[in-house]
């Protein structure tokens, strides 16, 4: 898993491995393009290998992940543009994670705060989060999971952050799921959205478009429409 900061979705997937909740998978590996994050505690708290690599130090990265016989790569919450080099030794074997409904709000620029700041002044009435598969361009990558919350009108850039975490967690978790039971190319020909039942009536209408495009529409709560 490669990360940059307090690795928050970092540890929702290493207690999903726990659990079982993602079965017959181990995270190997953590590497981090940022020194004395607290990812890496969490890291060195259940165990797992880690080391701080430079995120434009290719051949470096490359070695990490050969050396470890990596076979599939998370980002969570990764900072730095993949090099083309790994994304071609791992095609189709990456996921991110993306705190926006994508492909909305995607793309070079977009992370962190300013990502919540763009919906809150775009006026859009719903955002939520999005695990996708990563390819050659910036968050372009097929969609798998998203997960709809909602934009209330007191709303700050913060709160709202706040909001969509909490669904990072089960939106990503699902993604890596899918990953290691090596079933990416079946989840992305029919993308998962989840939404809480309390907003169920707030989405119906994208709910609907979902629906004709052919996605698969799950209700979080009660396990589907």
């Amino acid at each position: 898993m490669l990360i940059s900061g307090s690795g928050s979705n970092l540890q929702a997937v290493i207690d999903a491995v726990s659990d079982g909740t993602i079965p017959n998978a181990k995270v190997e590996l953590v590497v981090s393009s940022r020194d004395g994050v607290f990812g890496l505690e969490r890291a060195k708290k259940s165990g797992i290998t880690n080391m701080v690599i430079n995120g434009h130090d290719t051949s470096t990265l490359l070695e990490a992940l050969e050396n470890h016989k990596i076979d599939g790569i998370v980002l969570a919450g990764y900072l730095t543009i993949l090099p083309p080099e790994v994304i071609k030794t791992y095609s189709r074997k990456i996921v991110n994670i993306h705190p926006a409904l994508l492909p909305m709000f995607g793309g070079k620029g977009f992370y962190g705060i300013r990502v919540h700041q763009a919906v809150l002044a775009s006026g859009v009435k719903y955002t939520g989060a999005s695990a996708h598969i990563v390819d050659y361009g910036v968050d372009t990558g097929a969609v798998l999971v998203r997960s709809v919350v909602p934009v209330n009108d007191d709303d700050t850039a913060e709160t709202l952050q706040k909001r969509v975490l909490e669904v990072e967690y089960k939106t990503l978790v699902q993604a890596v799921k899918a990953l290691a039971e090596n079933k990416i190319d079946e989840l992305a020909s029919k993308p998962v959205t989840f939404f809480s039942n309390e907003d169920r009536k707030a989405f119906v209408e994208f709910a609907r478009g979902l629906t004709e495009l052919g996605r698969a529409l799950t209700d979080a709560d009660n396990g589907g429409l």
